[in-house]
């Protein structure tokens, strides 16, 4: 996957950053909420703590790109989901996919939640339990 220039995180993004929202007038928290991360990570990266990954460096770069006359102020509920450019990390996605997957699992089995985990119930255990108790 190539990165274009304006991917690259340049030394300078502190100072960037904090100019931005100067520009925009917005705070921390406003401006993490356009990003899509969180306060913290806004303040850390303005002290160079820390780095923002790729995609919220891009993220920053079109709300640096947006024209500043006041009138086109960003808000969080404008700017909408991310676009699916599969650029994600794999195992973020099975991750996600796989909690989806156990949150919904007692739907389709009772006994779900015994059969996925390291417990094995004796079957006197699952008769008294998933057949007589769960019933009532």
């Amino acid at each position: 996957m190539s990165s274009s220039f304006s991917d690259t995180l340049p030394g300078d993004y502190p100072r960037r950053i904090k100019s931005i929202r100067g520009l925009r007038g917005l705070t921390q928290t406003q401006f993490a909420e356009l990003v899509g991360v969180s306060f913290a990570s806004v303040n850390r990266w303005e002290n160079g703590q820390s780095r923002p990954n790729t995609l919220a460096w891009r993220r920053v770069v079109e709300l640096e790109n947006l024209p500043t006359d006041g009138s086109d102020k960003p808000s969080p509920d404008e700017t909408g989901p991310p676009s699916m450019d599969f650029s994600a990390d794999p195992e973020a996605v099975s991750a996600v996919a796989e909690a989806h997957r156990l949150a919904s699992g007692h739907l389709f089995n009772p006994a779900f939640a015994t059969e996925t985990s390291l417990i094995h119930p004796l079957p006197h255990q699952r008769i008294a339990v998933y057949q007589r108790m769960l019933d009532q």
